[in-house]
């Protein structure tokens, strides 16, 4: 099933990358202390969320769209799902920090 739908998103993904784009160009609309209000209450809903989890649920997964991001495995558990942001912003941090 989750094949499926995986590759039912793939198929979506033109539209989904105008949404996304879209998304971010928003994000300058609201401002440095609501953007921080928001990522704070984020985070603490995330980290509630698993901390509830079990090690049963960590270890469930499914396929995600692989066509939308290249850090996206074609099986993820949702302990991958954990830890996919930090790996993303790593990427992006890598993409715009100067060396010397």
């Amino acid at each position: 099933m989750s094949r499926g739908f995986a590759r039912a998103l793939d198929a979506a993904a033109v539209p989904f990358d105008v949404v996304n784009y879209l998304g971010s160009c928003g994000g300058g609309l609201l401002g440095p202390r609501w953007m921080t209000w928001w990522f704070d209450r984020i985070i603490a809903s995330l980290h509630r969320s698993l901390g509830r989890a079990s090690e049963a649920d960590l270890g469930r997964g499914m396929h995600p769209p692989t066509r939308w991001d290249p850090f996206f495995a074609p099986y993820m558990t949702l302990a991958d799902v954990y830890r996919y942001p930090a790996r993303h912003f790593a990427f992006h941090q890598r993409q715009l920090t100067f060396t010397a």
